[in-house]
């Protein structure tokens, strides 16, 4: 058996598309980590100052650190005054201080002109989860980048897992070699397996690899302070509409986790076409429609039940905050939550995989 896992994953790298793809992928990490480093930080400050790389870091932790601990309507209130009364403050939440556009993002909901004064209430409002867990403040920068890179970075992933898995059954029926492996001792049980095996291993390191690079790139560059804080207090809001405060340690936790789930989920589904598809090509095409179906409806129309079963699908657990956004679903008594059905959903297709390619590839009429 592991004979055959070392054949079959050597076999997924064979192709030049998968190479080329592969390079292509690292060097579009690459550039993404570049742009985000912290050597090319820039930030401007209510005075006129401009601070680079280092400096404008330091700068940033001190504003935050000025502001630390439980988010309030004084420290909201604070900010933006502060911002307003530079006389620029759509610079500064552009290229401010992470603190003010983090705050200007949360609570300057048109523009500045028509920006007021915000009371406890108003935080309750926009945020209900602080009613019973306040937002604490802290220096999310580096979480928050580190999160944005991952989720950017699994959307290519995605035609990455395609592109490789795709012709792991259907290539075999293209070329014929499907007639000679399932003639041997063990082409129907053993081979087919190692194919399954081989493929979730590619898509599993795969993840890891997208998940730890930026996570450990964005840490050792920004420091892991701030793994307590709140990441809803940040810039681009990822977990906004989650209905519970989360710190930025239990979210790049989520993000991850969600990340591997999702990976798992989009290689199975490959699998069952491959072993459907007579050719590589029609693999392919069928396994990317529903790989990018849901992301470009997801939201589009305003059905709660057809944006859930979107949800569900491996784009949705490389987004992980708008599964544990979305609303429960409700079966009969129960309400489920998505990111549950997230989990099951993955479980069910791993056993339909395992058991279905089988079938499916081990019991074809061969010609």
């Amino acid at each position: 058996m592991i004979q055959l896992f070392r054949f079959e994953f050597g076999k997924l790298f064979h192709k030049k598309i998968v190479l080329a793809a592969l390079g292509a992928y690292v060097a579009v990490m690459a550039i993404l980590l570049v742009n985000q480093s912290a050597a090319g930080l820039v930030v401007k400050t209510a005075d006129g100052q401009t601070y680079h790389g280092r400096e404008a870091m330091a700068y940033d932790k001190a504003v935050t650190d000025r502001y630390s601990g439980t988010l309030d309507a004084d420290k909201v209130n604070d900010i933006l005054h502060s911002a307003i009364a530079s006389g620029n403050p759509e610079a500064l939440a552009y290229e401010g201080d992470w603190m003010t556009k983090s705050i200007a993002a949360m609570f300057v909901l048109d523009s500045w002109d028509e920006a007021e004064p915000v009371s406890g209430d108003d935080i309750e409002e926009f945020y209900p989860q602080t009613k019973e867990n306040p937002f604490e403040i802290g220096y999310t920068r580096g979480w928050e980048t580190a999160m944005v890179c991952i989720e950017s970075m699994l959307l290519i992933a995605g035609f990455l897992i395609v592109i490789t898995v795709a012709p792991v059954f259907s290539e075999e029926y293209a070329t014929g070699m499907d007639a000679l492996i399932l003639t041997g001792k063990k082409g129907k049980s053993t081979c087919i397996y190692a194919k399954i095996l081989a493929s979730v291993s590619f898509s599993v390191l795969l993840g890891l690899f997208t998940i730890g690079v930026p996570a450990a790139t964005m840490l050792i560059q920004y420091g892991t302070t701030g793994w307590d804080a709140s990441v809803q207090v940040a810039v681009h809001g990822l977990f906004w509409s989650v209905p519970y405060t989360v710190s930025c340690l239990s979210a790049l936790v989520l993000v991850a986790v969600f990340a591997l789930v999702g990976c798992i989920l989009l290689t199975c589904m490959t699998l069952l076409l491959s072993a459907l598809s007579r050719n590589s090509f029609t693999a392919v095409l069928s396994a990317l429609f529903l790989y990018v179906l849901p992301i470009v409806l997801i939201g589009k129309l305003d059905i709660l039940l057809f944006n859930q079963l979107l949800s569900i699908m491996p784009s949705g657990d490389f987004n992980i905050a708008l599964v544990l956004g979305m609303k429960d679903m409700s079966i009969g008594a129960l309400d489920i939550p998505m990111s549950w059905l997230n989990v099951i959903l993955t479980a069910m297709m791993g056993i339909v995989a395992w058991a279905g390619s089988r079938r499916i590839f081990g019991g074809h009429q061969v010609t």
